[in-house]
C-alpha cells in the first residue's frame, strides 16, 4: 500500500480584503464521499492517504446495508460489516494498530444514517461491539484510545456528551454554531455548499462570498471544531479556494484527482 502523509500547515489567503480575520493552522482532511461507489471501496482512499471515509447505511431486517438509496436487491447490496469493519480490522492488525501507519491525523469512519436515527444507531453500536477495540471510545467516564473515530452523519441520534459510555461523535450543521454544543460530541460542522454560496469553482469567487467562507471558518474554529462543505464541485479552483481559506475537510468524489492536485500544488503535504 502506498502511503502519503498529510501534515499541519499554515493557510495562505487569496483574493480577500478582510485582513483582520485570523484563521489558525489546521490539519487538512480529505473526505471520501460515498466511498462505497469507488472502484475499490476503502482501499482506494487508504492507498491515497485519505483519512475520512463515508458509508451510507440502511437498517433492513436487522442488518446494516451500505447504499445511498433503499436497495432493491438485498443480495447484491454489501453489508457494512463485510465492506468496512472486517477489512479495517485486518488492515489495523497488519499495520500494528493503525489504519495509516505514517499519518498523524485522526482516522474517521463516517456513517451516514439513511433510515430512522435511533434504531439504526442502536443496531450500529450492537454491530460494533465485536470490533469495539478498534474504536476511540468512552468507558466508565474515561476515553480509551483506538485507531478509528466513529462520526455519525445523516439522520443523527440524540447522544449525551456527559454519558460515561459512548462510541461515536456527531456531524454538526452551521445552524449548530453558537449553540454551545461541545466539540467532544460535535467535532465537525458540515453543510451543503449550495445552501450558502453560488460560486461553482469556475471563474472568480466574489469578495462577498469569500468573506462569508472565512467567517464560517473562523466561527467554527473558535468553537474548537473543524468544517466541511458537501456538494462542492470536484474542481481544482474550488479545492484551492477551500484549502487556502481554512476549510479543514474537503469533500471529494474524485480521489485520484485530489491526490494529483495535492502532489502538484502542495507537495509538502504528501510524500
Amino acid at each position: 500500500m502506498k502511503i502519503f502523509i498529510l501534515i499541519t500547515f499554515s493557510f495562505i489567503f487569496i483574493g480577500c480584503n478582510n485582513s483582520s480575520l485570523d484563521i489558525p493552522k489546521s490539519n487538512l482532511y480529505v473526505w471520501s464521499h460515498n466511498d462505497y461507489e469507488q472502484d475499490k471501496p476503502l482501499y482506494t482512499a487508504l492507498d491515497l492517504g485519505f483519512q475520512m471515509i463515508e458509508a451510507d447505511i440502511h437498517l433492513i431486517n436487522k442488518q446494516l446495508y451500505v447504499t445511498h438509496d433503499h436497495p432493491e436487491n438485498l443480495d447484491e447490496t454489501p453489508l457494512l460489516e463485510n465492506l468496512y469493519l472486517k477489512p479495517l480490522e485486518e488492515i489495523i492488525n497488519q499495520n500494528g494498530g493503525k489504519v495509516i501507519p505514517e499519518s498523524f491525523t485522526t482516522f474517521y469512519l463516517i456513517i451516514d444514517i439513511k433510515t430512522e436515527a435511533e434504531s439504526t444507531y442502536k443496531a450500529l453500536i450492537a454491530l460494533i461491539e465485536s470490533y469495539k477495540k478498534l474504536f476511540y471510545r468512552k468507558v466508565g467516564g474515561e476515553w480509551i484510545d483506538g485507531p478509528i473515530s466513529l462520526l455519525i452523519s445523516g439522520n443523527r441520534p440524540v447522544l449525551n456528551s456527559n454519558s460515561d459510555d459512548r462510541i461515536g461523535f456527531l456531524d454538526g450543521r452551521i445552524s449548530d454554531v453558537g449553540m454551545e454544543y461541545p466539540s467532544d460530541l460535535y467535532p465537525l460542522i458540515s453543510d451543503n455548499w449550495n445552501n450558502y454560496f453560488s460560486w461553482d469553482g469556475s471563474g472568480q469567487i466574489t469578495d462577498e462570498e469569500l468573506n462569508k467562507v472565512r467567517n464560517y471558518v473562523q466561527s467554527v474554529h473558535q468553537e474548537d471544531k473543524i468544517i466541511r462543505f458537501w456538494a462542492t464541485p470536484d474542481r481544482e479552483e474550488m479545492w484551492k479556494m477551500l484549502i487556502e481559506n481554512g476549510v479543514d475537510v474537503i469533500n471529494i468524489d474524485d480521489l485520484n484527482g485530489m491526490r494529483n492536485f495535492l502532489d502538484r500544488e502542495y507537495p509538502d503535504l504528501g510524500m
